[in-house]
């Protein structure tokens, strides 16, 4: 028995306009006219003999049976892209395992991973966490996100982002019983590392900063707890824009001084040669290169 569907650009227009809360949007997403979507959503309408909308002006909300239909749109539209997108791009179909450090993973990549897996459904991720500094790498990978100076002998190697560290602590610490306005006050503030303590002495060094002992303090062991130890309060540690942009954006961190001072470290993209010429390697490494790009200019 034959099927009876709905012509698929009223379907279109009905989630775009579902989805927008209004005709404008959905038109400029679709790229037709507002008079275009109006016809395309009365004719859906007309088909099922339902009202999908309640129109409240310019804008428009679900009536009972549009707020029934569009789940079932919305899955049946994905299962179409997914579908055509790996007919177009059969050679990305497959697994790809990335190695990374904590911090990364969880601060910088996974709020942005929802594009990549819109962009290219077709690869399924594997993501292995490691702790920068750590030996326990074992795991095959085909790509490395690493945090390091290198050299990486015999790998292909990328810089995804040069940046700079500074002091970063909560708010409660600014005008504190020690208030910290200037770096010399360090010396009255626990410092929090997430390394052996290279990385404080480095900045108080290139800042010029004396009478502040570097190998004091708290030691954490990795950026993602040193950052979650100074959202607490515990002490002043030192972020970079790739893992303190969403605390310091809320308030829960603050920068007390301005002072930012070259890393010693950068994160760099890091495989075999041969790996460069399997398309899902390439394309997570054009995303993530244009992603980074595009991130760390706002937040520079």
């Amino acid at each position: 028995m034959p099927r009876r569907l709905p012509p698929l650009n009223p379907l279109r227009a009905f989630e775009a306009a579902a989805r927008h809360g209004g005709m404008t949007r959905a038109a400029s997403e679709l790229n037709v006219t507002h008079g275009a979507i109006s016809h395309q959503v009365r004719a859906l309408e007309e088909a099922l003999s339902v009202e999908l909308f309640e129109r409240r002006g310019r804008h428009l909300a679900l009536t009972l049976a549009g707020q029934q239909l569009l789940p079932s749109v919305q899955q049946a539209l994905d299962l179409i892209a997914d579908a055509s997108a790996r007919l177009s791009r059969p050679d990305l179909d497959g697994r790809l395992t990335i190695k990374l450090p904590i911090a990364f993973a969880s601060k910088w990549l996974l709020p942005r991973l929802a594009r990549f897996r819109d962009a290219y459904p077709q690869i399924e991720l594997s993501l292995l966490p490691f702790r920068p500094g750590a030996r326990e790498r074992s795991e095959e990978a085909d790509l490395t996100i690493d945090y390091g100076r290198g050299p990486w002998k015999r790998k292909w190697t990328r810089l995804i982002a040069s940046i700079d560290l500074f002091p970063i602590c909560s708010p409660r610490l600014i005008n504190a019983a020690a208030p910290l306005r200037d770096p010399a006050d360090l010396a009255q503030h626990t410092l929090i590392h997430d390394d052996d303590g290279t990385a404080w002495a480095n900045w108080l060094l290139v800042g010029g900063v004396e009478g502040v002992d570097a190998n004091s303090g708290i030691r954490m062991g990795t950026a993602l707890l040193s950052i979650d130890a100074a959202v607490q309060g515990l002490g002043v540690a030192l972020g970079d824009k790739a893992i303190a942009t969403e605390e310091l954006a809320t308030g829960l961190l603050v920068r007390p001084f301005g002072l930012g001072v070259p890393a010693t470290s950068y994160y760099y993209l890091v495989c075999d040669p041969d790996e460069l010429q399997v398309p899902r390697v390439r394309a997570f490494i054009d995303w993530l290169l244009d992603e980074a790009g595009q991130s760390f200019a706002r937040a520079g």
